[in-house]
């Protein structure tokens, strides 16, 4: 994962914008290339690294990698150009490239937009950053001309980046750490993804990157709550704290949200007292703190409990997956299980 630190250090080397439209049945469309960089003042620059920075070290990023079953040309072009130094006429052809491909996958549900690329160092290491910014059917974008080639002006960057409010939805940050094909680090962000759907619209961005999840998020998923559920068991000594951390838990991985946080789920929900046993615990199981699309769909039974009530104020609790380990009776209930500790609330 591409730490803060490193975002730090970004520095933006060219930028370019391409128009890409959606492919319309019955329509003659194409995109709208440039041919030359868009020409940004260091304020801009300044301006685009702190929206990029925050977009791309958000909760809602996530380390991806290439993909080798992927049939996406993305990841060949981006080897090839932060491979060794490239001029000018590389960066807009290879930029160009990648823009006719998301023209030819862009139909359907999929919204026109505009592609970003843009040429970057951090933490000393080439790379690259690539952008889908939608906007209004219809809106006017200013192509202009500089030395016989089209560019698109730097009001683009104002009016589709740089406003106040606006959100990078599709955001990839690529870097090469080596000269082999894999030595990349590389974070994605997109606000309309979900692991869970099938639709091909929420996981358009990941496939035209011929990009997978470092880890599956169903695995990720899991992985986390098995992680925690030993925490809570073993180290969580107060019972009433132990409770409450195990309901948050539970309800915050059945959340309708796309992606979990065990950075903010700490912060939020974790006594102050276990921040620091917590963190180190996850740490020690080698779970990230960075944020992953969430997935519980091998572990959704196991987030649902059925509670037995009795007259006198009992209650037993227990997986609802489990349907043998409680036995109902008439005067009686009797749980098929042995004792492992007595919490006095």
């Amino acid at each position: 994962m591409i730490t803060g630190e490193q975002l730090a250090t970004l520095t933006i080397r060219r930028v370019i914008f391409h128009d890409v439209p959606r492919i319309a049945r019955g329509a003659e469309t194409r995109p709208t290339l440039a041919d030359d960089e868009t020409e940004v003042d260091a304020t801009r620059k300044g301006h685009l690294k702190v929206k990029l920075t925050r977009v791309i070290g958000s909760k809602s990023a996530y380390p991806i990698c290439f993909n080798p079953e992927s049939a996406s040309p993305v990841p060949e072009h981006i080897r090839s150009f932060t491979v060794r130094p490239q001029n000018l006429k590389a960066f807009v052809a290879m930029s160009q490239q990648l823009a006719g491909y998301l023209f030819e996958q862009q139909n359907g549900a999929i919204s026109a937009g505009l592609l970003c690329a843009l040429e970057v160092t951090c933490d000393g290491h080439p790379g690259l950053v690539l952008m889908k910014l939608e906007r209004e059917e219809g809106a006017r974008l200013e192509l202009s001309e500089r030395n016989g080639k089209k560019t698109f002006a730097m009001s683009v960057l104002d009016n589709l980046v740089l406003t106040d409010g606006t959100r990078l939805f599709k955001t990839a940050l690529f870097l090469r750490t080596g000269k082999r094909d894999e030595d990349f680090i590389a974070t994605a962000c997109d606000s309309q993804l979900s692991v869970a759907s099938s639709n091909d619209m929420a996981k358009f961005w990941l496939r035209f990157l011929g990009c997978r999840f470092v880890i599956e998020p169903r695995v990720a998923t899991q992985r986390f709550y098995e992680s925690a559920i030993r925490f809570i068991n073993e180290s969580v000594v107060d019972p009433v704290q132990k409770n409450d951390l195990y309901e948050h838990l539970q309800s915050q991985l059945k959340m309708e949200k796309r992606n979990f946080s065990p950075r903010s789920f700490i912060e939020e929900c974790v006594p102050e007292n276990y921040h620091t046993p917590f963190r180190e615990h996850l740490i020690g199981d080698h779970i990230s703190l960075a944020s992953f699309p969430k997935d519980i769909s091998d572990i959704k039974s196991r987030l649902h409990r059925r509670a037995y009530h009795t007259p006198r104020g009992a209650v037993v609790s227990a997986p609802a997956e489990e349907v043998d380990l409680v036995e109902v009776k008439d005067d009686q209930i009797i749980v098929n299980d042995s004792l492992l500790r007595i919490d006095n609330k």
